[in-house]
Formats: structure tokens, C-alpha cells, sequence
């Protein structure tokens, strides 16, 4: 008679198997032309071998792309598989650079990619260049999450790691899910900036927008490198992406500079202004209306009035920021004299015809106002 534990072990183990053979059962068919992403096949066979779209241990996991070739894969993803009982061991040697024990475990029997991905995580994020190497040469796969795994590892490791990963395939504008790329993570860091760009990074390239294939290719009109060096980046960032060919008409990096940090006090006021500057010396709009189906600011001198920001208000009313553009919060003056800074009410007085009851409507989301 099973225990209530035992069952419960067993009712886990029986749907393992029974997604792990959904999994077989789509890649079978795959490999057979009845289904897959051209994108995917074909970021697969440029890193040297074919990674079909896969089902997971459910939809949308962290494992989709991991190919599943072995009866025991699915367990390696739980962590501590009991059926492969020198997992452990070889997890730690691979998170410890023990070359040498990576190695003898790896050669004591046959292992599959899953097998050899899991460790190679572990060597990426802890900076084992070594360790890496091997395990890549073993033909471990470089998956849509593999290379985020870098960004985890020590400062002086991580540009001979993504040298390595460019020595099997992979590219600085190679696509994780939903088309996501890894220029927007590495901004502030210059040093990773540079080598990104010197590899041919695509500043125009960011998530897609609306998620609509979870394999598919970025987006190719994206600003989002560009918004995320305004909004936390240096005026070195933002050069930089400039000269490299960031597009401003993207989207809306005036915006997101003006509401960085906000309530951050002066310097972070203060510093956000060089930015600005450098945006408008490339063609911004002072007044540049931020399209979005959320609800939002929508103009910079309005997002910089929100985020308390009264040295960066200042500025953009001397470029010619128009305080009475409104947004969805209302325009600057309104949302100033409601909930803005003393200081703030005196940069931005209020105008002719504002009452209370005018007030309450220039401040109501739009749509709310009847």
C-alpha cells in the first residue's frame, strides 16, 4: 500500500512524463516540417545546431528552448534529479571552475543537452570561462536564456565570456523571448557598452511591444536602449547610442529623462539635464507627446512636474516646454499647483481660469471629466 507521500511522488513523476512526451511528440513533428519558427530554426542553425520550439514542463517557462532528447531531462529541472544521482556534483564543480571533475563527470557516461545546459548556466553566471568552454565544445546548447546568465558574473569575467559565446554562435543582437535583446541591460556599464557596440549591437532593436511571439524577432523600430540610457544611463550612454544610430523618433527619450529618479533630490535633479540637453542638440521635441495605451504624463514637462524634479522643470520651460499641455494627469501648472513642491507652484503659477472646479477636471483622467 502507497503512502499518501509516496503517491503524491508518483501522481508528480506520471505528469513529468506525460509532458516530457508532449514535448518529444512536438519536436518529432518538427523535425519533420509540420510546424516551428523559421526565427528560431534559424538562430538554431547559427549557433551550430537546431533548437525546435518546444512545450516546456508548461507554457511559457524558462526551459521552452532546452531540447528535451533524454527519458530523465525533465528532471533536471526540479533541481535535484533522483535519477541522476552525480547532479549535484556536477552543478557545484561547474559553479566552483573545477575543470577537471566538470570533465570527468561529463565523460562517465553519455549526456544530453539538457544536461550540459544546466551546468552551463551555472559556469556563465559565475564567471568559469573554462568550465564554459568545455561544456559548449560538449555541445551544450547557447538557449534564448543562456547568455542573460553573464550579467551575474564578476566584472572581470564577463567580456571573455561573451567573447566565448560569439565563438559559438551567438550575437549581440541575438533575440531571447519575445524578441528581447541584452543592450538595454547592459547601459550602465561602460565598459560593456563599448564591446557591445564595437560587436555590432543594433540600438534600435528591444522587446516587442505587444509580446506577440514568444520566438519571434525584435522589434526593429524599438527606443528602448535609447529610453533606458536617458532615464538611468550617463550623457556618455546617450552619445554613444546616438553616434551608433539610435533613432529618437522611436519613441520618446526626452520623456523618460525628464521623470527619471523622481523625488531623488537635487543631484539626481540636477543630473538628469546634460541628458536632456544632448537629446535636444539631436532633434527632440520639447514638447513631444509620449504615445501610449497606458495612461501616463505624456509630456516631458508634465512627467518632470510629477516626479518633483524642479531644476529639470525649470530647464525645459527655458527651451520652450508649454506648461499647459495636457495629459492624462493634466497639464504641468494644474498637476504643479495641486500637488507640486512650494517651490514648484511658483515656477509654474496658475493661469487665467483656474478654479477649483477646473482644477478637479485637469487633474481627473481623461474621459473622467463629465
Amino acid at each position: 500500500m502507497e503512502s499518501q507521500d509516496e503517491q503524491v511522488m508518483r501522481r508528480a513523476r506520471e505528469g513529468q512524463l506525460q509532458a516530457m512526451a508532449a514535448r518529444l511528440q512536438q519536436q518529432q513533428l518538427q523535425q519533420r516540417g509540420m510546424g516551428g519558427n523559421q526565427m528560431g530554426q534559424q538562430m538554431g542553425q547559427q549557433m551550430g545546431r537546431t533548437q525546435p520550439r518546444t512545450m516546456g514542463l508548461s507554457m511559457a517557462t524558462a526551459y521552452d528552448d532546452i531540447p528535451i532528447t533524454g527519458p530523465n531531462d525533465l528532471d533536471l529541472f526540479i533541481g535535484q534529479p533522483p535519477s541522476q544521482p552525480d547532479f549535484a556534483s556536477f552543478q557545484a564543480a561547474c559553479r566552483r571552475g573545477q575543470l577537471s571533475a566538470v570533465e570527468s563527470i561529463v565523460t562517465s557516461e553519455p549526456r544530453t543537452p539538457a544536461f550540459l545546459h544546466q551546468g552551463l548556466v551555472l559556469a556563465l553566471g559565475a564567471g568559469n570561462v573554462g568550465a564554459a568552454r568545455y561544456l559548449l565544445e560538449a555541445g551544450a546548447p547557447i538557449t534564448r536564456q543562456t547568455v542573460k546568465h553573464v550579467l551575474s558574473a564578476p566584472e572581470d569575467q564577463k567580456i571573455p565570456l561573451f567573447e566565448l559565446l560569439t565563438q559559438h554562435g551567438w550575437t549581440t543582437n541575438t533575440p531571447g523571448f519575445y524578441g528581447a535583446v541584452l543592450l538595454p541591460q547592459i547601459l550602465t556599464n561602460d565598459a560593456l557598452l563599448d564591446w557591445f557596440l564595437a560587436h555590432g549591437a543594433n540600438p534600435n532593436l528591444g522587446v516587442q511591444r505587444d509580446n506577440r511571439d514568444r520566438y519571434g524577432e525584435p522589434n526593429a523600430d524599438s527606443c528602448l536602449a535609447l529610453e533606458t540610457a536617458a532615464s538611468h544611463g550617463s550623457v556618455e550612454a546617450v552619445q554613444k547610442l546616438l553616434n551608433a544610430g539610435a533613432q529618437m523618433d522611436n519613441g520618446a527619450p526626452l520623456y523618460f529623462a525628464a521623470g527619471a529618479n523622481p523625488h531623488a533630490g537635487l543631484e539626481m535633479d540636477v543630473g538628469r539635464i546634460p541628458i536632456m540637453a544632448e537629446l535636444m542638440e539631436h532633434g527632440a521635441d520639447v514638447n513631444q507627446k509620449f504615445q501610449s495605451r497606458h495612461m501616463n504624463p505624456q509630456y516631458p514637462i508634465v512627467n518632470a512636474v510629477m516626479a518633483g524634479a524642479v531644476e529639470r522643470v525649470k530647464w525645459l520651460l527655458s527651451q520652450g516646454a508649454d506648461p499647459d499641455l495636457r495629459g492624462s494627469f493634466g497639464s504641468a501648472t494644474t498637476y504643479a499647483q495641486k500637488n507640486g513642491s512650494d517651490e514648484m507652484k511658483r515656477i509654474l503659477p496658475p493661469g487665467e481660469g483656474f478654479g477649483e472646479q477646473g482644477l478637479v477636471r485637469a487633474v481627473a483622467p481623461q474621459g473622467m471629466n463629465n
